[in-house]
């Protein structure tokens, strides 16, 4: 199934308050890597000032969207719930890219965060669809789990997206707890 583009997911606004929280808690507790298969230098949600909020925006405005996309297999929004939801960075000279995988979850999320101009290059790359896609920020791809991807390299500055790993409820057993 085709990737699909979740245009206004987060503000502007809501972007800024949601990368300031991250690098802030990154430059406080350091940043980390919190998968082991293909890890990331990440931030979990939860751990950040306002995050709960984040998450409850994307339950209420993207859990909708993957049942509208992907069919009602996939829904409802009420039937979903959320795996894992982290930042990630990525930086040109640092890790720039990620290898490609499937996520450990039904359905996937991943949403740029970065203002435009702070960042080259980049995008999620579905294999099987032949396309790259690189949204603007507060703009998300929403896509099938289990479907190949790559995060492309940027080139460039740093780039924060925002991931999120959806299942539904009852057909996966919990993720382990976060350290």
């Amino acid at each position: 199934s085709a990737p699909r583009l979740l245009r206004g997911l987060l503000s502007p606004d809501e972007c800024a308050a949601l990368l300031a929280a991250a690098v802030a808690h990154g430059e406080a507790h350091g940043w980390g890597s919190l998968h082991r298969k293909y890890p990331t230098v990440d931030l979990p949600v939860a751990k950040l000032r306002g995050g709960g909020a984040v998450v409850s925006a994307l339950q209420e405005r993207a859990f909708p969207a993957f049942g509208r996309f992907f069919g009602e297999a996939y829904g409802p929004a009420d039937a979903l719930v959320m795996r894992d939801c982290f930042v990630a960075k990525y930086e040109a000279g640092g890790q720039s890219g990620l290898a490609g995988h499937v996520d450990a979850s039904l359905l996937s999320l991943v949403m740029t965060l970065s203002p435009p101009g702070e960042f080259e290059g980049g995008g999620t790359h579905f294999e099987h669809a032949g396309r790259t896609l690189s949204p603007p920020q507060g703009d998300a791809v929403l896509f099938l789990g289990k479907v190949f991807h790559e995060g492309r390299p940027i080139t460039r500055g740093t780039r924060f997206v925002l991931v999120a790993l959806v299942d539904k409820r009852g057909t996966v057993a919990p993720p382990p707890p976060r350290p």
